[in-house]
Formats: C-alpha cells, structure tokens, sequence
C-alpha cells in the first residue's frame, strides 16, 4: 500500500472490510508530549472462515488543524 495514494489507501481498507466478516477491536492511547501512540489488537474471521488476529503499534501526531500530520504503522510478530 501506498500511504501518499490516497486512492490506493481508500482500496485497501475497502477490500479488507469485504474479505474480512467479524472483527473485534481493543487498543490502549498513551500521549506523551503531544505524541500519541496506540497500542492495539484485533482479531476477525474472513469470508472463508480462517480467523486471525494482529497486534501492533500505531504513533502519530497531529497538526494545528487537528488532522494527523504523521502516521507509522508497526506490527508486532
């Protein structure tokens, strides 16, 4: 994916809420110095049936408009 194509990260997120059918969320915001940083899970089941789960990190900033200026995207293994 191409996080500077907006048009390419609209398809993915499309695509991934197609294939995937149930999804359960949590995750936990720490904000440190106007960084804030979360540390989620989630775990779903696709159209197939195969469930998976990932875990990882999201760190992010945002500008004077409040629109995230920064994104990384981290998954843990």
């Amino acid at each position: 994916m191409q996080p500077d194509n907006p048009a390419k990260v609209a398809e993915f997120f499309e695509n991934f809420f197609k294939d995937n059918q149930e999804l359960r969320h949590l995750f936990h915001v720490v904000v440190d110095d106007g960084n804030y940083q979360a540390e989620w899970a989630v775990a779903g089941r696709k159209r197939s049936g195969k469930i998976f789960v990932f875990h990882g990190f999201d760190t992010y900033q945002f500008d004077q408009q409040n629109k995230i200026s920064f994104l990384k995207v981290k998954l843990e293994k």
